[in-house]
């Protein structure tokens, strides 16, 4: 399909939200074609656990020992890791958006 946002629907983080809709709103206003995948539905159970496994912020930081599940949106170009909200806007804010999401020119 391409580009997937994996985001949770029932967060009760108000950044999380945040952050979700405008990952959602830049796609949008760009024309990107995109598949949102609700992590939190049941019928979604195994892409929840593909994005867990799959999704490359995991690691320990300064604060937090240990492994750390990855927090939505994450976004991938079909099973292709693309990066988190701070790379997505990054990346946004470089004009570098397409490279990012993994489109071809």
């Amino acid at each position: 399909m391409g580009v997937k946002v994996y985001f949770s629907s029932t967060s009760a983080d108000m950044e999380v939200k945040q952050r979700q809709n405008r990952v959602f709103q830049i796609l949008d206003s760009k024309n990107v074609k995109y598949q949102a995948i609700d992590i939190t539905q049941d019928e979604h159970k195994t892409e929840k656990e593909f994005m867990q496994n799959n999704a490359k912020n995991l690691g320990a930081t300064s604060m937090e020992p240990g492994p750390k599940h990855p927090v939505p949106p994450q976004i991938f170009n079909d099973d292709d890791y693309c990066g988190d909200y701070e790379q997505f806007e990054i990346a946004n804010e470089n004009s570098e958006l397409k490279e990012f999401l993994k489109l071809s020119s």
